[in-house]
């Protein structure tokens, strides 16, 4: 259970660096367009929320919390 929880937080803290990555990316290779205010795809946005929802949860819970 204990090996769930830590791959779990893993993929948690590479999906948040990968977003910062692209959003650091995608900020520096467009500096003049204008931003759409839906820049990110649907599918994406969808996953990104699911994660951020399992973090959540693993924080409240002490999953995260207590490692």
């Amino acid at each position: 259970m204990l090996r769930l929880i830590l791959i779990v937080a893993f993929l948690a803290v590479v999906v948040i660096a990968i977003t910062a990555v692209l959003g650091t990316i995608m900020a520096v290779a467009k500096p003049s367009a204008g931003k759409e205010p839906d820049d990110m795809p649907v599918k994406f946005r969808r996953i990104t929320y699911a994660l951020l929802v399992v973090l959540l949860f693993g924080v409240t819970t002490g999953w995260l919390g207590g490692v």
